[in-house]
């Protein structure tokens, strides 16, 4: 295990800024969710493509990076992905809301079945699926589990924890500890059986109430992964 981005002070996450960024094989753990289309360029291979299952209170969908797009995401190093600037006003490329569009736009050859689980805070885009929050445990089961799903590509399983608060001002957990538990054994079960390629996590502290709120519930998430 390594920190790709060393944890040295929990400051502000706020769109782009990066605190810390953990990986242990194919599972990383961020507190920014824009790192994460690098790190599932890290794990993906050129020949195959992937399903992708967004788990996150926001869709992430914007498409204010396509325009400035010019990259090439195989060969960008970590630092270029982090310090790379829209240049008309300055500001870091990728943001907590952008990433996903450039995978699905930039990168059709890569992608097949998108699936997302969100509460269309600041947004009301979605993936293909929408995925209401009571199936969203039994649909993680069958997806990972013994029924399997309708086709053989791998997964992208993008994580945020902030789908487990409230969007009030007080952010109250929204789920019991046993929903928890029963989604987190479902993503350890895709992990063990090798449907998932690639796991992320965004703490994304500010939306999930604090640094403190963000960490307890990873902690929740890390009994069951391991």
């Amino acid at each position: 295990m390594s920190f790709l981005i060393p944890l040295i002070s929990r400051g502000e996450s706020a769109s782009s800024s990066d605190n810390v960024l953990w990986n242990q094989d194919n599972v990383y753990i961020m507190d920014n969710h824009r790192l994460a289309l690098w790190c599932w360029f890290q794990k993906m291979k050129k020949e195959n493509r992937y399903n992708l299952l967004h788990i996150d209170a926001h869709p992430d969908m914007s498409d204010s990076a396509l325009k400035y797009f010019k990259h090439d995401l195989w060969k960008m190093p970590l630092e270029e992905y982090r310090n790379t600037l829209q240049s008309d006003i300055n500001t870091p490329l990728f943001r907590w809301d952008n990433y996903i569009e450039v995978f699905l736009q930039k990168y059709p050859e890569l992608v097949g079945l998108t699936v997302s689980a969100t509460h269309h805070l600041g947004s009301s885009k979605e993936l293909s699926r929408e995925i209401k929050p009571y199936d969203l445990v039994k649909y993680t089961q069958n997806l990972f589990g013994e029924v399997g799903f309708v086709n053989d590509l791998p997964w992208i399983v993008n994580l945020d924890l902030d789908y487990f608060y409230s969007a009030a001002p007080e952010k109250m957990e929204l789920f019991s500890d046993e929903y928890i538990e029963c989604l987190s054994n479902a993503i350890q079960k895709g992990l063990t059986n090798k449907m998932i390629a690639v796991l992320t996590i965004s703490l994304s502290p500010e939306c999930c109430g604090s640094w403190e709120k963000a960490e307890v519930m990873l902690k929740k998430f890390g009994y069951s992964l391991g």
